[in-house]
């Protein structure tokens, strides 16, 4: 072979191992930057799956805080009711007593007994008032649906605002640990609308699906707004979702200011019925 072509082929070898060398780096490259995206991904992964665990374990602590915190209410109502009250019968029968025992002539006596006892009978009422929204013994007495009835009532006489009651759970008996958490979620609602949506009507509903028992509270009020739905100053909100996904359900609230706000908690029946109900 001529010099000139024994140059020209060592050349074209340089160039061939040249281009393999490039090849080989881009090579190298590319399984540099797929391992790191493997080694992100798992990375990202994992820190899914702890922010999912540390997400469930906040949520069991919810549930298991509220849990207490309805049976401390339990355990208050019953002191409340069993020694305050019973304390305030007797000084009610008492200052009964000096009222029937007193001579007529002792007119400024009779009248602060009188007086003693009217502030007495306001204690007695307000205690049985307390004990009533610690411990919602009517539940027990007339179920969730005639309860839930009765409050929307009370509502509608205390805050001044119209509030209708439906219901198709005529017959279902519930279980009564998530009967207490339908009421508290009801009852929150219901004050926030006493308290914050300026409504001129309000609907409640228990209604009984084919899977779910959907529970709903609306109004026709001001709304509220999303930063104020996802605050975490929201406690009463908070405290509604979270009694809602502690029973297996899922919690939304829909506002705005044309339409107003509706909450819906949708509850799974296996989890709150524990008896039968007329169909929807």
């Amino acid at each position: 072979m001529s010099p000139q072509g024994t140059a020209h082929r060592e050349g074209i070898d340089s160039l061939t191992g040249a281009a393999g060398l490039a090849r080989a780096l881009r090579t190298h490259e590319v399984d540099a930057i797929v391992g790191v995206r493997d080694i992100m991904f798992v990375r990202l992964k994992q820190a899914e799956d702890e922010l999912e665990s540390s997400r469930n374990q906040l949520r069991a602590l919810t549930a298991h805080l509220l849990s207490v915190r309805d049976s401390e209410r339990v355990a208050i109502a019953r002191e409340l009711h069993d020694e305050f009250g019973q304390a305030l019968t007797s000084l009610q029968l008492g200052l009964a007593w000096l009222a029937r025992n007193v001579k007529p002539a002792q007119k400024p006596l009779l009248t602060k007994i009188g007086a003693l006892s009217d502030a007495t009978t306001s204690l007695i009422r307000s205690v049985k008032n307390i004990t009533v929204e610690l411990r919602p013994g009517a539940l027990d007495e007339l179920g969730l649906a005639k309860t839930l009835k009765s409050s929307a009532r009370e509502f509608e006489g205390s805050a001044g605002i119209p509030c209708g009651f439906r219901t198709n759970t005529a017959g279902a008996t519930f279980d009564r640990p998530a009967a207490v958490a339908v009421y508290r979620i009801v009852q929150a609602a219901l004050t926030n609308v006493a308290r914050h949506a300026r409504a001129s009507n309000v609907t409640v509903a228990l209604m009984k699906r084919t899977y779910d028992l959907v529970v709903t509270v609306r109004d026709d009020g001001k709304g509220i707004s999303r930063k104020l739905i996802d605050s975490q100053n929201s406690l009463g909100i908070i405290g509604m979702r979270e009694r809602t996904v502690a029973l297996g359900g899922t919690f939304t609230l829909a506002s705005s200011r044309s339409n107003g706000t509706l909450l819906t908690a949708r509850i799974p029946l296996s989890r709150v019925v524990i008896g039968p109900a007329t169909a929807a």
